[in-house]
Parts: C-alpha cells; structure tokens; sequence
C-alpha cells in the first residue's frame, strides 16, 4: 500500500442544501431503490446511501460523492451510491425541522467536504458488511428492496 496514496484528499460535493436532504430523504416509490442514511464506524461523516439493483455496470451518478458495486449473489449487482451530508446542514435540518428556525441569510457558513481515500475504503467495507449480516436487502425476492430485519437504534 501507498502511505502517500491513502492520504489522497478530495474535495466533495456533499449535500449543500435542506431543499436537497429533503429531496433525498423523500421516500421513493420505485420498490427496487433502497436508501438510508449511515455512519461508518471510524468516520464522523454521514452518508446518504441509495442500493439500487443494477443489470450492468452503468455510469456513475454525477451527484454522488463515491459510487461502488456491491454483488448479493451470482445474479446481482447493485449499485451503491453515496453522498456526505455535513453536520452543519444536519444541525440546518433538525432545526429547522423540530424548532421551525432557520439561519439567517449571512449566518450560514461554508463547509468544505473532504474525503479521503481511507475514509472511502472504509465506508465500502463497512457498507458491504452492513449490507450482508443486516438482511437489508431481501435474499429470498432479490429483484426487491426492502428493510427486512431493519431495527432503528434509539
């Protein structure tokens, strides 16, 4: 391994916008699109993740921050798509959300996402292993999504 290539450090585009999270925290109605939010162990980032089944491999979703194929089984390929959302527009969100406030124009502040080579392996690997053990995608009607065994942590 490359000491020097691991520290290799993106800029990404993240989530800038409450408009954008709520677009994306909207729930599709396509049965085959799984999405969730994750935080990997190791990294004070959080994604937005979107499975979606996918027959070939197929271009990358240009808003996406890190995009990888992940295979169920001998007959499955899905891809993984995922997008940082910073904790500032988080914090934007649930007080926006829970308290009705919003930043004033002038208030907010810019954030620059990065996002390092380590921090990518270790959402892939973290995703892949959270995707096998947790059922989340339904092994028994693979060409549907749904959150099988889903438990939310309180």
């Amino acid at each position: 391994m490359n000491p020097a290539h691991d520290q290799e450090v993106i800029y990404a585009k993240g989530c800038t916008s409450i408009e954008r999270l709520n677009h994306l925290s909207t729930r599709s109605n396509d049965e085959l699109r799984m999405s969730f939010f994750y935080n990997p162990p190791g990294d004070h980032q959080i994604y937005h993740v979107t499975c979606e089944p996918s027959e070939q491999i197929k271009d990358i979703d240009p808003l996406s921050d890190y995009t990888f194929y992940y295979k169920l089984d001998d007959k499955i390929i899905y891809q993984i798509a995922c997008i940082l959302i910073p904790n500032s527009l988080i914090v934007q969100f649930l007080n926006k959300k829970i308290y009705g406030i919003e930043l004033k124009k002038g208030e907010e502040q810019q954030e620059w996402l990065t996002f390092s080579n380590v921090q990518r392996n270790n959402l892939e690997f973290h995703l892949r292993e959270y995707l096998s053990t947790s059922k989340q995608i339904n092994k028994k009607k693979p060409n549907v999504n749904v959150l099988a065994d889903f438990q939310p942590k309180l």
